[in-house]
Order: C-alpha cells, then structure tokens, then sequence
C-alpha cells in the first residue's frame, strides 16, 4: 500500500504492482510506502480522504501468472497447495479454487496455511516470504465458494469504510495507469509519461503465452463458478 499526495494505491499481487510501485514512488508527489501488499482496511485514518486505485486481471490469466510466479519464488500459499511443486498446473489450481469448499482436503491445506502463516505482518513489511501480507487469521475465516483469487482481491479491497475506489484493467496496464492517475489528480509529467511509454515490465512471470492452452475443460468450468463474481463484475471471458 502507497500513499501519495493525489491517492492510495493497492497492490494486488499479479497485476502490474512492481511495474507500478517503482513509479509512484519515485514520480507520484508525497509518495510513501506504508505496507508492501497492504490492505486497504489497514489503511490508517489520516489517509482515508484519499482516493483509491488498484487493478483487477482476467481470472484466467490471472491463475496462470500466479502459478508461474510463485512457483519460481517457492512461495509459501503455492508451496503448500501444489505440495511442494509436485502437482502441475491443472490440479494446483483446482485446489485453489477449491479452497472454500469444505473438503477434508480443503479443510487440511487450509490448516496447514494458518500454521505457516504470521501472526502479525508488522507495520512494514517486505512481503518476500508471506506474499501477500497474509496473517493467520485470514485462512482461519476463509469464506465458502469463492476461489483464492476472488477472496484475495476482496480481501485487498475491503474497507470497513466508503472507499472511492478506481480500479483499472491489467490488460491495458500502462493506458489505464496514465487514466487512474489523472482521475485523481495528478498533474502528468514527462517523466511519468516517459515511464508508462517505454518502462520494461518488471517481474513477469515466465509462462505461456496463451493462457487458454493451460486449461482443461473441467478446470475452466470451474473457475467460472468460483470467480464468478469477478468474472461478472468485470466482464472478463475464457479467449
């Protein structure tokens, strides 16, 4: 979570966010990191004026970029559902779509996430190993019917407060940044416009190029049926 002068801005994992925080911090006026990945009900009083900005991925892509990146980083949420990297794509997901569903094996991994997970993030946090500043209680209270995705991103963009909230589309990352920021304010300068133009993307993940070809049938359904409320909120389809 950053705040800046103009808005707060939400990292949600896999969506742009290193790409993303190395601009705000560096061109965005009054810029301040508060929590790497931190959630917006955290989000202390003295900012709550400002508006919010964030970004949401087509769910498809989404789990493939996740898989591919966490894989790499032996992240610890991927670490124990795909036991440790022994299951491929199609079932990894399946299990983390599958998370809310009150399974013995959902049930069990859920377990074993709430022992791995912190107690407590800390005010700063670096986000390396716990990616992405999730605590013990999180998966202690995980909801029924909703995949990983779909709880994570409601998760970040919860507020126990009326939040105007601006989200923009992954798929269009550097167009949609350039939007959001002047929606809120802030004056484009050369360097901000130079950035979004011609900024290597950061740390992509190495994956297929066409999504589609990771997905059987059976594992596409089901994302439609736990992501459905992303799904439909955002119009996003299977291409």
């Amino acid at each position: 979570m950053i705040v800046t002068d103009h808005f707060v801005y939400i990292h949600m994992s896999r969506t742009g966010g290193t790409f993303l925080n190395s601009l705000i911090v560096n061109q965005i006026p009054g810029a301040q990191m508060l929590r790497y990945h931190g959630h917006l009900e955290n989000l202390p009083p003295a900012y709550s004026h400002l508006p919010v900005i964030g970004f949401v991925r087509n769910p498809w892509d989404w789990y493939v970029s996740m898989f591919n990146d966490y894989r790499r980083k032996q992240q610890y949420v991927f670490q124990i559902i795909s036991e440790r990297g022994a299951l491929d794509f199609n079932p990894t997901i399946a299990r983390f779509l599958n998370l809310g569903d009150g399974s013995i094996e959902s049930r069990g991994l859920l377990r074993k996430l709430e022992v791995a997970a912190p107690e407590d993030l800390g005010s700063l946090y670096s986000g390396q190993k716990h990616l992405p500043g999730l605590k013990k209680e999180h998966f202690a209270h995980y909801p029924a019917g909703i995949g990983y995705y779909g709880w994570l991103f409601d998760l970040m963009f919860r507020s126990g407060h009326p939040r105007q909230i601006h989200y923009g589309r992954f798929e269009n990352l550097r167009e949609e940044a350039m939007r959001l920021f002047e929606e809120t304010g802030v004056s484009i300068t050369k360097q901000i416009a130079a950035y979004l133009k011609m900024a290597p993307p950061a740390n992509a993940s190495l994956r297929p190029k066409q999504y589609s070809d990771a997905y059987n049938p059976k594992l596409r359904q089901l994302l439609i049926e736990r992501e459905q409320g992303l799904v439909e909120r955002f119009g996003y389809e299977f291409s």
